[in-house]
């Protein structure tokens, strides 16, 4: 049976498939290609840092994060790290054009405002601000370090209200947090509130991190609320304490890794004795001696330290090596002396603090340290001249007016003597040698 569609001369053409216009889809990528480049962020060059002239060390480490941006333009680890190497050797503007290209790349990253903060804090505190409170809004709740500094900022800047709101969620973050404690005595001093200061400060005076300031700032409160005997207790502890720990900050303690070399390596030292850790300043200054030989500073701080140790003969020839390149040193002839003190050596003693005071003749120190020296020696008249020149430079030193005391006491010149330990003890009224020699100076009576 004939059927017209199975047909052969019926059957219906294939159409012909489409060929694909090639130049149709190279425009296409083409336009994907520019719109991409048109909207992705450009690379940026680095800014041009001449390490000429600088340590070494640090010289290094720039030149290998200026590398490493070179290698990974658009990251914003690179950048913030450059800014981070920069803002320690006094690049302030490359490292502020560092830490805002860092910024843009990495734009939840609150190191980089939180740095850039810490960069400009001193000499732009308005920037410091905005850069601060936008660190906070990154994190949050840790690390806490951005809204601690940004807290103190405020109260810096009499903004109260603000600063009030920070402290108060710190203390909601951390249970007694020190530092935000602090922070409320301060403004409820300033406020005239002092039952609440005197609240707030009684829960920090213990913590490592605010002993000093906080009894610091009760010797003034108490002075204002006319407790004379408790605010003179107050700071006799605050003079006693060693300076307080800093708060934990892991955004600078990173950034910290990029301070190296001479500077550096003394300034860690200073930070750990001004805390008292000989030992640990110790080494960092014995790096500063055997990579820069010749610098005096290292030599002088390791005999103080020494000296702080108790452990004058080492201390002497270190501050032997620190007169042998800096022979004009009055610090440096101040501190050997007190190190051939310390050994008993009274009068080598002698000769040191002599040449010393030509060089410093205004130095009380000098002056105190010959009138012992000379009393150790049976130079009694030599001892009463000095003690008596340590007064006229410094008529608050209470050592003095009780060594010259008990010199004038020993001999015989008892009534000045009594005036002279009476006005140590008006200066110091827990001064108990000068209460006893007092004393002694009545009964002979």
């Amino acid at each position: 049976m004939y059927d017209p569609l199975n047909s052969p001369g019926s059957r219906l053409p294939t159409p012909k498939r489409a060929r694909p216009n090639l130049f149709a889809l190279l425009a296409l990528v083409l336009l994907a290609v520019a719109i991409y480049f048109s909207l992705a962020p450009r690379e940026i060059k680095p800014p041009s840092v001449s390490t000429a002239g600088l340590d070494p060390a640090v010289a290094m480490v720039i030149e290998g994060a200026l590398n490493n941006v070179r290698a990974n333009a658009r990251s914003g680890d690179a950048w913030g790290r450059l800014g981070s190497a920069l803002m320690h050797y006094e690049f302030i503007e490359e490292a502020r054009f560092a830490f805002n290209v860092a910024d843009g790349y990495s734009t939840n990253d609150a190191r980089w405002p939180y740095l850039h903060a810490m960069l400009v804090l001193p000499r732009h505190p308005d920037d410091a601000a905005v850069l601060l409170r936008k660190a906070v809004a990154l994190c949050p709740k840790r690390p806490d370090t951005p809204r601690v500094q940004l807290a103190q900022l405020l109260v810096e800047r009499g903004e109260a209200d603000e600063a009030e709101q920070h402290f108060h969620t710190l203390l909601r973050l951390t249970t007694n947090h020190p530092l935000a404690l602090l922070g409320l005595a301060r403004l409820r001093r300033a406020q005239g509130r002092f039952d609440e200061s005197r609240a707030f400060l009684d829960r920090c005076l213990n913590d490592p991190h605010t002993a000093k300031a906080a009894h610091a700032l009760l010797a003034q409160l108490l002075q204002a609320l006319g407790d004379a005997p408790g605010a003179e207790a107050a700071s006799r502890r605050a003079a006693s304490l060693l300076a307080d720990t800093p708060w934990p900050d892991p955004f600078f303690t990173e950034a910290a890794a990029f301070r190296v070399g001479r500077k550096a390596l003394l300034q860690e030292a200073n930070d750990l004795l001004d805390r008292n850790r000989f030992d640990l300043a110790l080494r960092a200054m014995a790096a500063v001696t055997r990579d820069y030989p010749d610098d005096d500073e290292a030599w002088y701080l390791t005999g103080w330290a020494l000296n702080q140790s108790q452990r004058p003969a080492e201390a002497e020839r270190a501050l032997r090596e620190h007169l042998r390149r800096s022979p004009q040193s009055p610090k440096g002839h101040a501190q050997l002396a007190v190190s051939l003190l310390m050994q008993e050596r009274f009068a080598e003693a002698i000769q040191v603090l002599e040449a010393g005071l030509k060089l410093k003749p205004t130095w009380r120190e000098f002056h105190f340290n010959l009138g012992f020296a000379c009393t150790r020696v049976g130079r009694d008249a030599d001892a009463v001249r000095h003690l008596r020149d340590a007064l006229a430079l410094d008529p608050n030193h209470v050592p003095t007016y009780t060594a010259l005391g008990e010199l004038l006491l020993r001999r015989g010149e008892s009534a000045e003597a009594r005036r002279l330990l009476q006005q140590a003890i008006e200066l110091e009224p827990s001064n108990a040698r000068a209460r006893t020699l007092l004393q002694s100076a009545a009964d002979a009576r």
